[in-house]
């Protein structure tokens, strides 16, 4: 193995001549190491489809109804767009300077890991994102306890990204039925069903042999959100007969939550847009999966943000210019506003089931997306024993390298959540806050982290660098993490109830409570051996 010089500033490699040791704790101690397999535009289709950001935001219709009104959406969407570029900008910068694609790492954190791993301090070597990160940027005395956290809490949010990308569709597909038989009403357990339908067939995609196809397919999303995007902007804006004037789009604003202070309904109305425009640590599951990882992230990263940014804004304009029954929201078939939306403007059946069935195509490949995400996030976390079950969840097929261990429990898991929706929609829709919420603080930390060590601890050579802006951009983008953190937290109507009450705290807090009793029973008694 190559001798390592901490003063030396060159990038090493697991080179081929690495023991076995060596060589097994590089690969995630699997034996099989993972193979090339999303081009360019395949991986910008898992990060940009995940998120569907110009079809996402009309299913918050009915949410900014009493929430801001149309104002809050819209200009909430445009303030949000700016603050999260900043995060979107740190976040790619970090991808580009702290990669990991089987055990890349400056030479000065490498032989830091080296030295703490011979004094029993467990640093894994296959971390993905802002896990990995929080590890490269620590103290070596802390980064064991920032590591395990921040891997149980992406792996948490990601897990609820996949909840939700599977619920979504099955819910719009109960919507559409309704639509189409109005003397029908979905019961929980029939939209459960199809839920889970939907979660065995994200999984057929993703196993070995039929993945090959895969690829093409998130080569095709994007073009097929951006289609169904075009679809409705130009059907809604030719059909709609008498659309609303611009003071109700962008100056009538609608508080009708129980807050008295606008102020903070305007902050609540943002959640949306957050929703839409997030999840950039998504692309970084994929660094082991594509060619050149210090480059194509970060593109994926910034490539995906600006795309779902200038094609989200202007359909937000169009959904509410041509929004000709506001109050018909609250009661839409299957509660999914996008449709009564379309039946309103439309008029016609036969459209809103063709515009229907482009959308839960875009949401079936965005759920395929987040499981092929959050089975590589668990995949390297499950290498480094930090999971339950990680000694068969670490392990790759032998054919296309592919972990269908992780894929299949992942399914599983997905499948039980589900089943909450069975006695309580309310959990269920407490699922994207706590995503939002669990990722929103891994990055929180690495922003601290950065801030702490100075951006100077980067690789200097790294292909995205933000230059003397850099520390500017990273503690706008902490300050920014830190209140939408908070913001997630709150609830959207007052006076509380039991129905309306924001589950995202005591979700979160769940979390940690699982990860805190795992560490003292299993994981705290483990080292590198």
């Amino acid at each position: 193995m190559t001798p390592i010089d901490e003063a030396s500033d060159m990038k090493i490699t697991v080179s081929h001549d690495t023991n076995v040791e060596e060589k097994a704790a590089a690969e995630g101690e699997i034996g099989i190491k993972p193979k090339v397999h999303f081009s360019l535009l395949g991986a910008i289709g898992v990060q940009y489809s995940v998120t569907s950001a110009p079809i996402a935001i009309g299913a918050y219709l009915s949410l900014a109804i009493g929430l801001g009104g149309s104002p809050a959406y819209f200009w909430g969407f445009f303030m949000v767009g700016f603050f999260q570029l900043f995060v979107c900008l740190a976040t790619a910068e970090l991808a580009s300077a702290i990669p990991h694609s089987s055990g890349e790492l400056s030479k000065p954190l490498y032989a830091q890991r080296i030295r703490y791993c011979r004094t029993n301090q467990s640093i894994p070597p296959q971390q993905k994102g802002p896990a990995y990160w929080a590890i490269a940027l620590a103290s070596p005395e802390y980064s064991r306890g920032l590591g395990y956290i921040m891997g149980w809490l992406t792996n948490a949010g990601w897990f609820f990204v996949s909840a939700a990308s599977t619920l979504y569709p099955a819910q719009i597909t109960m919507g559409l039925i309704e639509a189409a038989f109005p003397d029908f009403t979905a019961k929980s357990w029939q939209t459960y069903l199809l839920y889970v339908c939907f979660a065995l067939l994200y999984l057929f995609f993703n196993l070995p042999r039929i993945f090959r196809s895969v690829n093409l397919l998130l080569r095709i999303v994007v073009f097929a959100v951006n289609g169904t995007a075009i679809y409705l902007l130009v059907s809604l804006l030719v059909r709609t007969g008498h659309k609303q004037s611009a003071q109700f789009v962008f100056v009538d604003f609608v508080n009708e939550s129980g807050w008295s202070s606008n102020g903070v309904v305007f902050f609540l109305a943002l959640l949306p847009a957050v929703g839409c425009l997030s999840g950039f640590d998504n692309a970084t599951h994929l660094t082991d999966e594509l060619e050149n990882p210090r480059k194509q992230v970060p593109q994926v990263i910034l490539g995906s943000f600006v795309m779902s940014y200038f094609t989200a804004l202007p359909m937000i304009i169009v959904y509410q210019f041509c929004n000709v029954e506001p109050g018909s929201l609250l009661t839409a078939p299957g509660n999914q506003p996008i449709i009564q939306l379309m039946l309103s403007a439309f008029r016609s059946f036969a459209m809103t089931a063709f515009g229907t069935s482009m959308i839960i195509f875009c949401f079936f490949i965005a759920g395929t997306s987040a499981l092929i995400s959050w089975s590589r996030l668990y995949w390297s976390f499950s290498a480094q024993g930090a999971l339950p079950f990680s000694t068969t969840m670490s392990k790759l097929s032998s054919r296309d390298a592919l972990p269908v261990n992780a894929l299949c429990w992942n399914t599983a898991l997905i499948c039980a959540i589900g089943a909450i929706s069975i006695g309580s929609t309310t959990a269920m829709n407490a699922l994207l806050g706590a995503a939002n919420l669990c990722i929103l603080s891994t990055f929180a930390m690495v922003f601290g982290l950065l801030l702490y060590r100075g951006r100077k601890s980067l690789d200097p050579e790294r292909w995205f660098n933000l230059g003397r802006w850099g520390d500017f951009i990273v503690l706008i983008s902490l300050l920014w993490v830190m209140l939408i953190s908070v913001i997630l937290c709150l609830p959207l109507y007052l006076p509380v109830t039991p129905e309306a009450m924001n589950w995202t705290s005591a979700v979160f807090a769940g979390v940690l409570i699982l990860a805190g009793a795992y560490w003292l029973c299993v994981f705290s008694r483990k080292t590198c051996g």
